[in-house]
């Protein structure tokens, strides 16, 4: 069973130690993401088309919104992994734009010898006693450190969430609703049915505006909305997951499990907080 070795969440976003042993789903996140090796067995990482061997040379950088997933290299065998999740905003505000709406030029990251030195640095903060830890410069550099000039023909390769004014209006209500009320299951078929649209050709047009399947795009907001309830409140699991519309706690255990590669009350365990909490979405 894989396993969070330190979890941290602040402003910044979150940061962790994984200790993974088994496969993650499809999945994506709305935040920026980088992945390093640490020890133990290789992983496969794997973004759009290109598959990345995540080891002591090669790092991984995904951007907002990018479908990826998590193969370990040797199946039943632990490889431990710095992940960090940078939220957009964050990065924003400390000077860092996306070029066409991506940050990272590539999926494929060269552990450089700089990188290499703030992924340390992180990871020794990470396992350190002290619960007021100063974070955030350093992820910036590692995020800085991570990200080259995009030129504007790479650019024009990424297919991300479109500025919210370039969305068909039925794909920016289905996001709202989702936004708004992750536990509703029947978003997309609903508004699908009030636009007049095919469930497939909603999905089809959802893709192509939004670069992610309305499933991918639905827990994703999902996963964040769990997120926020495992850190920020004190709610037991069974609570959360009722909450999000799960029928019962094995299947939102399930659930989380296929995308952090851990239990929700593992994951719980060992975080912790640092700054003020970032400003949530009234998730219901």
């Amino acid at each position: 069973m894989s396993r969070a070795v330190a979890v941290c969440h602040g402003p910044f976003g979150r940061v962790s130690i994984y200790d993974l042993d088994r496969p993650l789903v499809l999945h994506a996140h709305r935040e920026a993401h980088l992945i390093f090796f640490l020890e133990g067995s290789r992983g496969l990482v794997t973004v759009g088309s290109r598959s990345t061997r995540v080891d002591p040379f090669m790092g991984v950088a995904i951007n907002p919104w990018e479908p990826h997933n998590f193969q370990p290299e040797s199946k039943g065998c632990f490889g431990l992994f710095l992940v960090v999740y940078l939220r957009p905003e964050w990065l924003a505000a400390q000077g860092m734009s996306p070029f066409g709406g991506s940050f990272f030029p590539s999926s494929e990251l060269v552990v450089t010898r700089e990188l290499a030195a703030w992924r340390d640095k992180i990871v020794e903060m990470l396992l350190c006693s002290r619960r007021d830890l100063n974070l955030g410069p350093v992820l910036m550099a590692l995020a800085q450190a991570s990200s080259e000039p995009i030129e504007p023909t790479l650019a024009s390769s990424f297919a991300h969430l479109a500025p919210e004014g370039a969305l068909d209006r039925r794909v920016l209500r289905a996001c709202r609703l989702l936004e708004d009320h992750p536990s509703y299951d029947g978003a997309l078929e609903r508004v699908a049915r009030e636009a007049g649209l095919s469930r497939a050709h909603f999905f089809k047009l959802f893709r192509q505006q939004v670069g992610v399947t309305p499933t991918v795009f639905s827990n994703t907001v999902r996963l964040d909305a769990a997120l926020d309830r495992l850190v920020f409140s004190q709610d037991p699991v069974t609570r959360i997951g009722n909450g999000l519309g799960f029928s019962c706690q094995s299947v939102f255990t399930r659930f989380f499990t296929a995308h952090m590669g851990m239990a929700p009350r593992d994951y719980r365990r060992v975080l912790r907080t640092v700054g003020p909490a970032p400003m949530q979405a009234a998730h219901v």
